[in-house]
């Protein structure tokens, strides 16, 4: 019996369908348990947060824009998200290796920013506490002092976070230079133009006796 193309087209899409059915029934299951888990796990990273009290002892009370337990959730939840994802759209489920790969790279990179978070945060930290002993030390300058160390800590976290980021941290030295650059020409001009008079009258004293002597 001979069989038309038409024929042998439609039994061709058929089988293809049958074929791909159960990896797309495979694939609703794995991103139904990534959802499920994603949740459980930016549920209990919260908590944990919460629980351990450590915004509010950075913070010290004050309220920010966005808490650090919600960033944190955020991040563990997505990162589960994009993990089965990732295995739904294998070779091995709905055969789309190219864009697996491509989210495996972006999901590889979370635990980076996650990383570079933890370095701030421990930075600011550190840089807050020292910054209120030294003030409540009641020292010579001790405000001016507590604020040069308080943002030499927050530059050296940084400076850390950025290459866990990929970021070189030459870009951070640079504009701090520039920075210190910019406030030690302010400093000069500031200090030459209240100094102006002081030394205009010294100089006039200093010639003044050289006349007298040479008289």
């Amino acid at each position: 019996m001979t069989e038309y193309p038409i024929v042998q087209i439609l039994s061709n899409f058929a089988t293809q369908v049958a074929n791909f059915v159960p990896n797309v029934i495979s694939a609703i299951i794995l991103l139904v348990i990534g959802l499920v888990v994603g949740k459980i796990a930016g549920r209990v990273t919260k908590e944990v947060v919460v629980r351990s009290r450590v915004e509010k002892y950075i913070t010290e009370g004050r309220k920010l824009p966005v808490s650090l337990a919600d960033i944190l959730s955020v991040i563990v939840r997505w990162w589960i998200y994009l993990a089965f994802i990732t295995a739904a759209l294998s070779r091995e489920v709905l055969g789309i290796p190219t864009l697996a790969e491509w989210i495996a790279r972006i999901n590889a990179f979370i635990p980076n920013v996650v990383g570079a978070v933890v370095i701030m945060v421990v930075g600011y930290a550190i840089g807050e506490y020292i910054r209120q002993q030294i003030e409540r030390s009641a020292t010579l300058h001790a405000g001016i002092v507590a604020r040069v160390v308080y943002f030499f800590i927050l530059y050296v976290a940084v400076a850390m976070a950025l290459p866990v980021l990929g970021i070189p941290a030459t870009l951070v030295n640079a504009i701090l230079l520039a920075i210190v650059g910019s406030i030690s020409l302010g400093l000069a001009i500031a200090i030459g133009l209240g100094l102006k008079d002081v030394i205009a009258e010294a100089a006039r004293s200093y010639l003044g006796t050289r006349k007298k002597r040479r008289r």
